[in-house]
């Protein structure tokens, strides 16, 4: 069984050319050298914006401390905003996928409670109300 596998792999190896390799090597390079620009392009947030069921439910400053219990069909869901990031501490949720998810502190950055219906969102100044336009 080995023996196939390792046939398989010299085989595939065989079948890529030196521009196969370049072109691999070259996306590879131009995506690792992207990330530290995009990386540098990220907005810090300025106020968190709250949903509950589609509704907005409350818009606070993101570097202010509050802890707030926002209501969900399954119960409250716990949110804590403290030092310029914000989380989810607690929700009645089976798989706690919000929580796990940590601190966001960006403008773009959510966390999302599906089950409960609670979206967290960090918004800036200056987010526009639209992601592209076309003509």
């Amino acid at each position: 069984m080995t023996c196939g596998n390792s046939m398989k792999n010299v085989q595939i190896r065989r079948q890529l050319t030196w521009a196969d390799k370049a072109l691999i090597g070259g996306l590879l390079l131009l995506s690792l050298g992207s990330a530290p620009v995009l990386w540098s392009l990220r907005q810090e947030g300025r106020t968190v914006q709250i949903e509950t069921a589609g509704r907005v439910y409350q818009t606070l400053p993101l570097h202010a401390s509050h802890t707030l219990a926002v209501p969900g069909p399954l119960g409250k869901t716990i949110v804590a905003i403290d030092e310029g990031t914000v989380h989810v501490v607690d929700s009645p949720c089976r798989a706690k996928i919000c929580v796990k998810t940590g601190e966001i502190s960006h403008t773009g950055q959510l966390i999302v409670c599906i089950p409960n219906h609670v979206v967290v969102r960090v918004t800036g100044a200056d987010t526009p109300a639209y992601d592209a336009i076309t003509q």
